[in-house]
């Protein structure tokens, strides 16, 4: 007996060993490790877009008023030179030539400037003058050629646009009145903003190519940061599995001890049986735990291969069939048997993840309740339902459920008898198999369990 003891104290400190040198390379470390490089850098490239992006919008605006009183004090300029030439509304008398060196009507050759003027050398420099009538049609021009740019029909009062070279213009355009208040026209203004366009494209591409290398570099450091600040996590989660483990191989000795002395000496019949009940609740306990340690760790993915769903959930209702008979509780099951629907995974795991759940079921379903499993399929996703008709769980206790040792009601759970650890392995089991497990429960309306798990393939009996 102490051989076989020390031969399975060997063999689990191996398995412990295992267990603790994956630990510090786990996925679980590195999946949050990852997450939390990714939303950082994630947080600071939507910080670094916003910040360019409201830069841009605050540079345009800002250009663009700038723009618009310097064409505003140059139009004035031209309409006081205009005004006393304008009679009749959108015709101008011969005299305007005169006062206006270089003008160049429609359908005529433009002049040649002669004048000097600092206001006049403005149009060479890419400034535009032009006259439109009142419903936006060109008159004139004034140092330039009258069909630089389109009439202004829908009577734009500021707009950008592109003339015949494709260089980019910002046009303003202001209302000319007659002597009795009346609308002669319009003239409008603009000057060349191609400049501006050529430095915002830079910004453009600045911004499109330095914020994914910016995030990249961010992601890189943020990796690197995470390691630095999970690392206390880390090692304290590798404390509180190597604890379990331990504790839970700890246990089996004395366990196995107190088992030889009750079948060996002779106790009355009375107090037997309440330490057979004792031992029994203390190797479930142990059993439970050595089997979250290993779920955590990953250890039994290597044992996975393709599951029928059907087979399982059938053989499950067929186990607590006389449970569920002796609780006086109804246990029914819709499963499909035209096809059966596989998954990747532990089949004992999986077996044990449907046994707890159906059982719990049955433990919190009163006499003359009923319990139901259906298996269905969506979106290549396999879906266990195990609705029962049970006194239910309140709201503010869902939440905690899944915890370690957890009792929504400490006195009732004892009665029923338990660990407190199946629907933590349940959970455990179906994250391991990358699914998912949601519960909808209202008080003496009894719960749904749901478990949805991924697909592999669907193969036709």
């Amino acid at each position: 007996m102490n051989h076989e003891a020390a031969k399975d104290t060997k063999e689990e400190r191996k398995k412990i060993g295992k267990i603790q040198s994956w630990i510090p390379n786990n996925s679980l470390f590195n999946h949050s490790r990852f997450k939390l490089a990714i939303t950082y850098a994630g947080v600071m490239g939507s910080t670094l877009l916003i910040c360019g992006y409201i830069a841009h919008i605050v540079m345009i605006q800002a250009f663009t008023r700038t723009v618009d009183r310097e064409l505003q004090i140059l139009g004035k300029v031209f309409e006081d030179k205009l005004k006393p030439e304008l009679k009749i509304p959108g015709e101008l008398s011969i005299t305007t030539q005169k006062s206006l060196p270089g003008i160049c009507f429609k359908q005529q050759a433009c002049l040649v400037m002669k004048s000097e003027s600092a206001v006049m050398s403005l149009l060479a420099e890419g400034y535009y003058v032009r006259l439109l009538t009142t419903k936006g049609e060109a008159i004139a021009a004034i140092g330039n050629k009258l069909d630089e740019f389109p009439d202004n029909m829908k009577i734009n009062h500021s707009y950008d646009i592109r003339n015949r070279r494709g260089e980019l213009y910002h046009l303003h355009l202001m209302p000319l009145k007659i002597n009795n208040n009346q609308l002669w026209g319009y003239l409008q203004v603009g000057r060349s903003v191609q400049r501006l366009n050529d430095y915002m494209n830079s910004l453009h591409w600045l911004l499109g190519l330095g914020v994914p290398a910016s995030m990249i570099i961010i992601g890189g450091a943020g990796w690197w940061l995470a390691g630095l600040a999970m690392r206390p996590i880390q090692k304290s989660y590798q404390q509180l599995q190597k604890f379990t483990a331990d504790a839970a191989h700890e246990l089996r000795t004395p366990i196995t001890s107190l088992q030889t002395i009750v079948e060996t000496n002779s106790i009355n019949q009375e107090t037997q049986k309440a330490l057979e009940r004792q031992i029994k609740r203390l190797v479930t306990l142990t059993q439970d735990l050595l089997l979250l340690s290993r779920l955590e760790s990953g250890l039994q993915a290597a044992k996975w291969r393709q599951i029928c769903l059907n087979d399982v959930v059938a053989d499950v209702e067929e186990e607590l069939m006389p449970v569920a008979m002796n609780a006086e509780v109804l246990l029914s099951s819709n499963i499909p048997d035209q096809s059966c629907f596989y998954i990747q995974g532990n089949e004992s795991q999986i077996y044990r993840m449907l046994l707890n759940l159906v059982s719990n079921a049955i433990k919190y379903t009163p006499v003359g309740g009923e319990v139901k499993i259906n298996l269905t399929t969506n979106d290549n996703q396999g879906i266990i339902t195990i609705k029962d008709t049970g006194i239910g769980i309140p709201a503010a206790d869902i939440p905690h459920i899944f915890d370690r040792f957890y009792r929504v009601n400490a006195d009732r759970s004892r009665n029923t008898g338990g660990s407190g650890l199946g629907l933590a392995i349940a959970l455990a089991i179906i994250q391991t198999h990358k699914g998912k497990l949601e519960v909808q429960s209202h008080v003496d309306h009894g719960s749904t369990f749901t478990v949805i798990l991924p697909l592999v393939s669907k193969v036709n009996r």
